[in-house]
């Protein structure tokens, strides 16, 4: 009887043991009802650059694979042939880009305000590409960028996600090198005249000279 019991005690603890890793190794699954919002900071040395646009391209799908969840591409970016093993990848994004010019693809165009910021509301879930073809007055376009909805932050799904990609400035032409002209030394223009003029009086000066003799003489 007494061994019964501990059997029974021991199946009780292992039933309330599994129970606990079960929750200890769920996961959130995200929320395919909501919405989000995607928030780009336009800044320069931590000042702000208005002016210019942003474009937001859906190029992918959120789908589970055994449980995990994941960005496939979708049906108009799947010819790209572009792999998603790394959405920090720039040549995953500028080849995505490229695709949507080539093929007329459009995305969703927002004004940069006059704090620098482009705010794209009610993102549905999925994998998005940033893009930049109008620039703000005196800047490059920004590099094209991939950002997923939602994001993950700790292990924990965010529906509003910012970004702050890099700027930079467009390089000004350098003015044309004018070459140094040769400017003639005032001295050596002089020394001639000098010398010709010394010669001179000192010709005047000899030929006065004789004929005052000249003049004793006779």
């Amino acid at each position: 009887m007494k061994l019964l019991k501990r059997a029974s005690l021991l199946a009780f603890t292992l039933v309330v043991m599994c129970a606990g890793a079960v929750s200890a190794y769920a996961h959130d699954v995200p929320d395919t009802s909501r919405t989000g919002t995607i928030a780009v900071d336009m800044t320069y040395d931590d000042v702000a650059v208005p002016g210019g646009t942003l474009a937001l391209y859906r190029v992918g799908d959120v789908v589970s694979d055994d449980g995990n969840y994941l960005f496939a591409l979708g049906d108009d970016y799947r010819g790209s042939g572009v792999i998603l093993d790394d959405l920090q990848s720039p040549e995953a994004a500028e080849a995505l880009a490229a695709w949507a010019d080539d093929h007329g693809l459009r995305g969703t165009t927002v004004a940069i305000d006059d704090e620098g910021h482009a705010v794209f509301t009610d993102v549905e879930l999925g994998l998005y590409l940033v893009a930049q073809h109008e620039p703000a007055d005196g800047y490059m376009a920004i590099d094209s960028f991939l950002i997923g909805m939602p994001n993950t932050v700790d292990g924990a799904y965010v529906y509003d996600v910012d970004a702050t990609p890099k700027l930079e400035l467009v390089q000004a032409p350098e003015p044309p090198v004018t070459p140094e002209e040769d400017i003639p030394q005032t001295g050596d223009n002089i020394l001639p005249f000098v010398m010709v003029l010394a010669g001179g009086v000192l010709a005047c000066g000899a030929g006065l000279a004789l004929r005052a003799r000249a003049r004793r003489a006779s």
